[in-house]
C-alpha cells in the first residue's frame, strides 16, 4: 500500500479520535457517564498485545495466551468486595493512583510515593514501547517499507501525547471527570473488537475451519494440547495470578476504574461485561494462529493478524485490522501515559514546585510529564523494543507492576502492614525484577554486556537464581520477585511498629474511612484551595463544606489537594491552614466531660426554674398574707369601731329612752355577729391553707340542707325575705361540717343580695346530689362573672372569701360548684353520691359528668 495513503488513514483515525473525544465533552457527556461507556474503558486492559501478540503468542505456543485473560476474569468474581472498598477509600482520600493509596496508608511518606512512581515509570516503559512498536510494525508491513521503523513511532508518540494533554489535563481538580477521554477509550475499544472479529470472521469464511488440518500436524497439533508436565502448570498458574495482579495494580486500570468512576452502581455491569469482552475478542486468536502457521511459515507470528487478510486479498480488511490494532494501542498508551504523567506531579514533581515556591506551575509540567513520559518509551522502543516479542516486553511490565500487589493488598485489609515492611518488600521486588527481567532484556539487545544474561555465578543467573532450572524466564522472575517482596513485607512488618499518622492511617483504611488528622476553618481551607487549584475550587469546597464538621471538612479540602498535588503535598499545604487535631483519647474524653457538664447544666437549669416558681408561689402566699391581713382589718375594723360607739353610747347615757336603748342593743348584737363571721371565715381559709384532713362519714344530705335553712332563717325574717326549699331525701359520704358551711356561705350571700325571696334545691342528677341556691336580686355583672370564687374578689362588701372558700371545699369534698346564668343569681354545687377511690390529697373524689346545661367554663369556675 501507498505510505501516503496509510500515514494519511492513520492520522485521519486519531482525528476521528479527536471527534470523539469532543462529543464526549459535550452533548455526549451523558453516554460517557454511563455504565457501558465505563465497562467499555476497562477494555483498555486489552491493547496491542492482544491485538497481534496474542496471535504471536498462541503461533508459538499455543493456549498460553488465555491465563492473560484468566485472570482478570477472576479477579473480577472479588471486585464487589474488593474494588468497592479500594473505590470508596479513594474517593475518600482523593487518591489518584497506587502510589497515592501506598503513600497514604503507611504513614504518607513522600519517599513511598516517589519510590513506586519512579519504579513504575521505569517498569511500565517496556509496555509503553510495546504499543509503539505495534503501530510501527503495523504501518511499515502494510506499506511495503522496511525502514525507518521509528519515523512512525515517532509521528504516532507526539500525536497521542497532544490527546492526552488536551483530554486529560484541563484542570488540577481532582473532582474533574474526563468524559471525552473515557468515551474515546471506550469507542476504541468497540473498534478493536469488530476488527478482530471480522478479521476471524474473513478468514474462516475464505478458509473454513483449521483445526481438523491442524490435528494432521504434530508441530501444530501441539498448539492444540494443555500442559502436561510440572514447569508447564506452574507457567499456567503464574501467569494467571500474574496477569489477574496486573489487572488490580497497571496505572490506566486503576485510572478508568476508580479516578473515572462516577457512580458505584456501575461496578456491578462492569463486573460481567468485561469478562464477555475479553471472551468475544479471543475467540479468533487460535484460529487465526494455525492458518498464519499453515499459510505463513516464514511470517512474524505477530503480524499474521495483518497478513493473513492481505493473503486472502482483502486488503479493505488488512486495513480494518491495522485500525484494530492502532486503536488497541492508542488507547493503551494515551491513559497510561495519563496515569503515569499524574504520578509524577504528584511524588516527583510537586514536593519540588513546592520548596522552590512554583506550585502554580504544575499543570504545565504535567503536560510536560505526558511527552516525557511518551519520548522515553519511544527511546526504550529504539533500544530494546526491537529485540522482543510483544507479549515478551509486555509480561517483563506486569512483573513489575505486581510488586505493589503485597503492600498493596495487605495494606487494605491488615493492620499490621507496617511502612518499613511495605519499603522492605518494595525494595526487594524491585531489585529482583531487574536482576532478573530488566536488566537481561537490554543485555540482550546488546545495550548492556552479556554478564547480565549470565551472572557473576551459576548461582546467580538472572534466569535461574540458586539453580532454579526449568522455568521460562518471566515466570521464574515473578516468582522470585514477589516471594522475596512478600516474605520481606510479612517479616519486617512483625518486627516493626508504627505510631502517630501511620497507626492512624491502619486503623482508617482497615475501618474503611478516613480520620481527622488536623482541623481547619472553612474560609481558610477555601482560600487555600482557590489559590492551589483557582476560585472554582474554593466556591465548590465552600458548597460541599456546608453542614459538615470541621474534621470533615478538613478531610475533604485535603482529598482536593491530594488528588491533584498528591498527598504528602496537601498535607504540607494544610499545615499552613490547619491546626493538630487532638489524640482520639482526648477526644473522647473531651466528649465525656461535655456530655456530662450538659447534664449538669440542664440539672442546674431544672433547679433554677422549680425554686423560681416556689420563689413566685411564696411571693404570691406572702401578696395573699398582705391582702388578707389588710382586708381582714378593714373588715374587722368596721363593726369594731360600731361595737365601740355603740358601747361608748349605752356608757354615757344611761338615762337614754328605752326604744332608744334596745334598737342600740339590737345594732350592738348584729354588728357582733358580723364580726364572729368574719372570724369564722378567716379560720376556715387558715385550715384550707393548712391542709387540714375531712372528716367524712355518711351523712344526711337533706338533714344538713335543713339545718341550714333554720340557722339563715331568722335573718331572712329579719330581711323579709321568703325561704324557699325543694329537697329530695339523698345522703352521701361526706364531711358534713364543710357542706354545711357552704350551704351558709351560698345563703348568707343570696340574702345579702336577694330582694323577696331565695330558694334553696336539693336533687340527684348523674349520681351526685346537686345543690342550688337562687335568690331575685341584680345578679352578678358580666365582667365580675369570672372573678367571683376568686379570693378577696368582692364586689358588694365583705373579705371576698365566702366564694372562694365554698369552692374549695366542694372541690375537697370531690365535688364542682359554678355560677348559673338566668335571672338574679344563682349558685350551684355538686357533691358524689358514689365514691370509686380515695383522693390522694386527702379528700375522695368521685366520677361524675358534667351537669348537662351547665357551660364547661361555668361549671369549672
Amino acid at each position: 500500500m501507498n505510505p501516503f495513503w496509510l500515514l494519511l488513514l492513520l492520522l485521519t483515525y486519531l482525528g476521528l479520535l479527536f471527534l470523539v473525544a469532543l462529543f464526549g465533552e459535550g452533548r455526549g457527556r451523558r453516554l460517557a457517564q454511563g455504565p457501558w461507556a465505563y465497562a467499555l474503558s476497562l477494555a483498555v486492559y486489552a491493547t496491542a498485545w492482544t491485538f497481534f501478540g496474542s496471535v504471536g503468542r498462541a503461533a508459538t505456543e499455543g493456549a498460553t495466551f488465555l491465563p492473560i485473560y484468566l485472570g482478570p476474569t477472576l479477579v473480577l468474581l472479588l471486585w464487589p468486595f474488593l474494588h468497592l472498598r479500594l473505590l470508596r477509600l479513594a474517593k475518600a482520600y482523593g487518591l489518584t493512583s497506587w502510589a497515592d493509596f501506598l503513600a497514604v496508608r503507611f504513614g504518607r511518606d513522600p519517599g513511598l510515593g516517589a519510590l513506586v512512581t519512579g519504579f513504575l515509570v521505569v517498569g511500565l516503559l517496556p509496555y509503553l514501547a510495546l504499543q509503539l512498536k505495534a503501530i510501527a510494525q503495523g504501518f511499515l508491513f502494510l506499506s511495503g517499507e522496511e525502514a525507518p521503523l521509528a519515523d512512525a513511532a515517532l509521528l504516532t508518540a507526539l500525536a497521542l501525547a497532544l490527546f492526552a494533554i488536551l483530554f486529560g489535563t484541563r484542570r488540577l481538580d481532582p473532582a474533574e471527570r474526563h468524559e471525552g477521554l473515557v468515551l474515546a477509550v471506550a469507542f476504541e475499544s468497540l473498534v478493536k473488537l469488530l476488527a478482530l472479529l471480522l478479521v476471524g470472521g474473513f478468514v474462516l469464511l475464505r478458509l473454513g475451519n483449521p483445526f481438523p488440518e491442524a490435528r494432521g500436524r504434530p508441530d501444530l497439533e501441539a498448539l492444540l494440547l494443555f500442559p502436561t508436565d510440572l514447569e508447564a502448570y506452574l507457567s499456567w498458574g503464574a501467569l494467571v495470578v500474574l496477569s489477574g495482579l496486573a489487572f488490580l495494580f497497571l496505572p490506566r486500570q486503576f485510572h478508568v476504574s476508580v479516578v473515572e468512576n462516577v457512580k458505584e452502581e456501575h461496578l456491578p455491569k462492569a463486573a460481567w461485561g468485561f469478562p464477555l469482552y475479553l471472551f468475544l475478542i479471543n475467540l479468533p486468536i487460535l484460529p487465526l494462529a494455525l492458518y498464519g502457521r499453515l499459510l505463513l511459515p516464514g511470517e512474524n507470528p505477530d503480524l499474521y493478524v495483518l497478513a493473513l487478510p492481505l493473503t486472502l486479498g482483502g486488503e479493505g480488511i488488512a486495513l480494518l485490522a491495522f485500525l484494530g490494532g492502532v486503536s488497541a494501542a492508542t488507547a493503551m498508551v494515551i491513559v497510561e501515559s495519563l496515569a503515569l504523567s499524574i504520578m509524577v506531579s504528584n511524588h516527583l514533581l510537586s514536593p519540588l514546585l513546592l520548596r522552590f515556591r512554583a506550585l502554580g506551575s504544575l499543570l504545565l509540567w504535567r503536560r510536560l510529564a505526558i511527552l516525557l513520559v511518551m519520548l522515553l518509551a519511544y527511546l526504550y522502543f529504539r533500544l530494546a523494543g526491537e529485540a522482543y516479542a510483544l507479549v515478551a516486553m509486555g509480561l517483563i511490565s506486569f512483573v513489575a507492576v505486581a510488586q505493589l500487589a503485597p503492600a498493596g493488598l495487605l495494606g487494605l485489609f491488615w493492620k499490621g502492614a507496617t511502612r518499613q515492611g511495605a519499603l522492605a518488600g518494595l525494595l526487594g521486588g524491585m531489585a529482583l525484577w531487574a536482576y532478573t527481567l530488566f536488566l537481561p532484556a537490554l543485555a540482550r539487545s546488546e545495550w548492556l554486556p552479556e554478564v547480565f544474561l549470565t551472572g557473576p555465578h551459576p548461582l546467580l543467573h538472572p534466569e535461574g537464581l540458586l539453580g532454579i532450572r526449568g522455568l521460562d524466564p518471566v515466570t521464574h522472575g515473578f516468582l522470585v520477585s514477589l516471594t522475596a517482596n512478600l516474605a520481606l513485607l510479612l517479616g519486617v512488618s512483625l518486627l516493626t511498629g508504627k505510631e502517630g499518622a501511620e497507626a492512624r492511617e491502619a486503623e482508617a483504611f482497615a475501618r474503611g474511612r478516613p480520620q481527622a488528622g488536623r482541623l481547619g476553618e472553612a474560609e481558610e481551607l477555601a482560600q487555600l484551595l482557590a489559590r492551589v487549584l483557582g476560585p472554582e475550587a474554593g466556591e465548590a469546597f465552600l458548597q460541599r463544606a456546608q453542614g459538615l464538621a470541621p474534621s470533615e471538612q478538613t478531610a475533604q479540602a485535603e482529598a482536593m489537594l491530594a488528588g491533584a498535588v498528591g498527598p504528602a503535598t496537601a498535607r504540607l499545604l494544610l499545615a499552613s491552614a490547619t491546626r493538630e487535631a487532638p489524640p482520639e483519647a482526648l477526644l473522647e474524653e473531651a466528649a465525656r466531660e461535655s456530655r456530662e457538664v450538659r447534664a449538669y447544666a440542664r440539672a442546674l437549669e431544672e433547679a433554677r426554674r422549680e425554686l423560681a416558681e416556689a420563689y413566685e408561689r411564696l411571693k404570691a402566699l406572702d401578696e395573699a398574707k398582705d391582702e388578707l391581713l389588710a382586708a381582714v382589718s378593714h373588715e374587722l375594723k368596721t363593726p369594731l369601731t360600731a361595737v365601740r360607739a355603740l358601747a361608748e353610747i349605752l356608757e354615757a347615757h344611761p338615762d337614754l329612752p328605752e326604744g332608744e336603748r334596745r334598737r342600740f342593743t339590737a345594732l350592738l348584737v348584729k354588728e357582733a355577729a358580723r364580726l364572729s363571721r368574719l372570724v369564722e371565715e378567716v379560720l376556715a381559709y387558715t385550715r384550707l391553707q393548712a391542709g387540714l384532713p375531712l372528716a367524712q362519714r355518711p351523712t344526711d344530705l337533706r338533714a344538713l340542707a335543713e339545718e341550714a335553712l333554720a340557722l339563715v332563717e331568722p335573718l331572712a325574717g329579719e330581711q323579709g325575705i321568703r325561704m324557699e326549699a325543694h329537697l329530695a331525701p339523698l345522703r352521701a359520704f361526706t364531711d358534713g361540717d364543710r357542706v354545711l358551711q357552704v350551704l351558709l356561705n351560698l345563703l348568707h350571700n343570696a340574702l345579702r343580695h336577694g330582694r323577696s325571696r331565695v330558694r334553696l334545691e336539693l336533687t340527684a342528677e348523674g349520681g351526685e346530689a346537686l345543690f342550688r341556691v337562687a335568690d331575685d336580686g341584680p345578679g352578678v355583672p358580666a365582667e365580675a362573672r369570672a372573678l367571683v370564687f376568686e379570693p378577696f374578689q368582692s364586689f358588694s362588701g365583705g373579705t371576698g372569701l365566702g366564694l372562694f372558700l365554698a369552692r374549695r371545699l366542694v372541690e375537697g369534698l370531690g365535688g364542682r360548684i359554678w355560677l348559673e346564668e338566668g335571672q338574679g343569681a344563682a349558685f350551684a354545687f355538686t357533691l358524689p353520691l358514689e365514691v370509686s377511690h380515695e383522693d390522694p390529697g386527702g379528700g375522695r373524689r368521685g366520677e361524675h359528668p358534667d351537669p348537662p346545661g351547665v357551660p364547661p367554663e361555668e361549671g369549672r369556675a
